[in-house]
């Protein structure tokens, strides 16, 4: 994983962006995916320490950021790649199981701006999830209860694709750091003042 370059980040983490006493880098082990992930994050993502790309880039042993700056944006082959996004409920794509899982990451209306704006992604197979049997704690307020973080919904992906041992690690990757989030902004434990 390339360390990030953007504001300032001094006593920042280059790898996870989270202040240095807050580091999850030694935290987190790549977990061993069968199923190579490509996550095309929206570019005003990079920097936010609330982006749960960056989470799944360190968890997983075959993920792999590609930051989405517009309309003429080079993606790799997406040959034998599935698109993880919502459809009108959940759907499970006919045949063999994908190479690679692509996900759209950024908030709710960028991920729909990236997938509007790529042609290449409307003709892959949609994986949609149905919505989660527990919410999971927010940093980010979402547009219904069905909605979930990207790396919340890698992990729902893979368990499906690569079983419940991945989707665990990514669970624990997860509450980690939405439990470091929250600790920066001095709202962890829960109740505390900010």
């Amino acid at each position: 994983m390339r360390g990030f370059s953007g504001p300032d980040l001094a006593g920042r983490c280059p790898r996870c962006v989270m202040r240095s006493e807050l580091c999850l880098c030694g935290d987190l082990s790549p977990v061993a995916d069968h199923t190579e992930v490509l996550i095309l994050r929206h570019e005003k993502e990079g920097w936010r320490t609330t982006n749960t790309a960056r989470v799944a880039e360190l968890a997983l042993s075959r993920c792999q950021v590609v930051e989405w700056g517009g309309r003429e944006m080079q993606l790799p082959d997406l040959a034998g790649s599935w698109l993880l996004f919502p459809g009108t409920g959940p759907s499970i794509p006919a045949g063999p199981r994908p190479e690679r899982l692509v996900v759209l990451d950024g908030s709710w209306r960028q991920a729909r701006r990236i997938f509007l704006r790529c042609p290449a992604l409307h003709a892959l197979p949609r994986l949609s999830l149905p919505a989660p049997a527990v919410a999971a704690p927010r940093l980010r307020a979402a547009p219904d209860p069905a909605a979930m973080s990207t790396l919340e919904a890698i992990a729902r992906a893979l368990e499906i694709l690569d079983g419940a041992t991945v989707a665990a690690a990514l669970d624990r990757a997860h509450a980690l750091s939405t439990e470091r989030v929250l600790t920066s902004r001095g709202l962890w434990p829960r109740g505390s003042a900010a």
